[in-house]
């Protein structure tokens, strides 16, 4: 493939990558902020975890179990950062099961996150504006700038 047809290519999914990047940063942002409004902290503790290496990156997550206030018992499963992982985990057991899990009572599973490590979406706003504006700034410049 040809370089100018590489560009082109990245520029289409620049642009639109940008935009459903930029929509799922908008959402974790509002989900974020409405438990710093409206959400309610309790004791969670760590059943279980995963930790899954890939060559670029790695995955890490804890199944939770907690008690949602006048509610049943829920299990969920949450993605956590590098740091966080490390603190309440070795590489063969979890050594730290005490978490806090703050949730909205309106949607109990769908908002949930573990109090200081789960992972924060929020800059996927910021990248999806860019990668946006960059694959439309290099779409315009191809189609005026071609020889």
């Amino acid at each position: 493939m040809e370089t100018p047809t590489k560009i082109k290519l990245l520029a289409v999914i620049a642009i639109i990558a940008g935009p459903i990047l930029t929509y799922n940063g908008h959402k974790d942002k509002e989900r974020l902020a409405a438990l710093d409004k409206d959400g309610v902290t309790v004791d969670g503790i760590i059943e279980g975890g995963e930790w899954k290496k890939g060559r670029r990156s790695s995955s890490y997550k804890f199944d939770v179990s907690y008690t949602p206030q006048n509610a049943s018992p829920v299990k969920q499963t949450f993605q956590v950062t590098s740091n966080f992982f490390s603190a309440h985990a070795s590489d063969t057991a979890v050594t730290d099961p005490a978490v806090k899990v703050r949730y909205l009572p309106s949607a109990i599973q769908d908002s949930a996150i573990v109090v200081g490590g789960s992972t924060d979406m929020t800059a996927m706003f910021g990248v999806g504006i860019g990668a946006f504006a960059i694959g439309l700034c290099t779409s315009i410049g191809m189609f005026f700038f071609k020889k």
